[in-house]
């Protein structure tokens, strides 16, 4: 019987709050935080944890690496043993193709402002422009091709 009920997107507010919560502890020096202390911080009932764990770790490539343990109905027990590098992309915290053109194109923007010479002044907004629209593709194409080949 098909259900006609929207489905809403939990990302927001179950999934991403937990890998913040997971990366900021884990770069913190927290050796393998607990499910349980993460839950708390995000204030998640247990059932919820669990189901975003379950998308966060079966993703692909996933998201988080977790240990499961036992635990009783208002816990959830185990810990994160790794944060994945999908991870620190979504956060903003590793390198990606889109956002090195976005630095570089801010970077261009900024030496064009500041800039005296009228000439070279021109000759920088033109290369900031061109490569925040025309040659964006190419050149996250080619940036990706060489972070995918460190």
């Amino acid at each position: 019987m098909p259900d006609d009920t929207e489905l809403q997107s939990t990302w927001a507010r179950r999934e991403l709050p937990i890998l913040r919560a997971a990366l900021r502890r884990s770069d913190a020096g927290e050796y393998f935080p607990s499910l349980e202390a993460i839950r708390q911080e995000v204030g998640l009932d247990p059932d919820q944890m669990r189901i975003a764990l379950q998308a966060l770790t079966g993703a692909f490539p996933p998201y988080l690496k977790v240990q499961l343990t036992m635990s009783g109905l208002d816990a959830v027990g185990g810990h994160v043993s790794s944060v994945g590098e999908r991870t620190r992309r979504e956060l903003g915290t590793w390198p990606s193709a889109d956002s090195i053109v976005e630095q570089l194109v801010a970077t261009l923007r900024e030496a064009g402002d500041q800039e005296p010479d009228p000439a070279r002044k021109s000759r920088l907004a033109t290369a900031a422009s061109v490569l925040g629209d025309t040659a964006r593709q190419i050149a996250v194409a080619v940036i990706s091709a060489k972070l995918g080949g460190l």
